[in-house]
């Protein structure tokens, strides 16, 4: 349980702002971007979902990870569906894409619900 405010949970609350950047700083050096067309977000899914479950453990005795492991899942079936209605059909490609930078805005969300309901805990 989180008591207080510690050096370890504010680490975790900047913790996305220090990944978006390094990442950043990564695609622009290695010229990703020009060869494999991977942006910053395409990097910092990961490192969102890790700080996720790191905060959730704070704050409470499990993890948010099944479940939200459970909703990008969910959300694969929500973009193959609708890719199949709308272009009647599955581009692998466009596929990917789309469900992976679906899934960079849903961690990005989900981070911040979980920093706002960390701090109202604290309080």
């Amino acid at each position: 349980m989180l008591a207080a405010f510690s050096p370890v949970i504010l680490l975790w609350y900047i913790f996305p702002l220090i990944v978006f950047l390094a990442s950043d700083y990564i695609v622009t050096t290695f010229k990703l971007k020009q060869r494999f067309n991977l942006r910053t977000p395409d990097i910092t899914v990961p490192f969102l979902i890790v700080g996720m479950h790191e905060i959730s453990k704070s704050i409470s005795t499990f993890s948010i990870l099944p479940y939200f492991l459970l909703t990008i899942l969910l959300l694969g079936i929500s973009v193959v569906v609708f890719q199949a209605y709308r272009y009647r059909e599955i581009m692998y490609g466009r596929f990917f894409k789309m469900f992976w930078r679906l899934t960079f805005l849903l961690s990005v969300v989900m981070y911040l619900i979980l920093i706002l309901v960390s701090i109202i805990y604290a309080l």
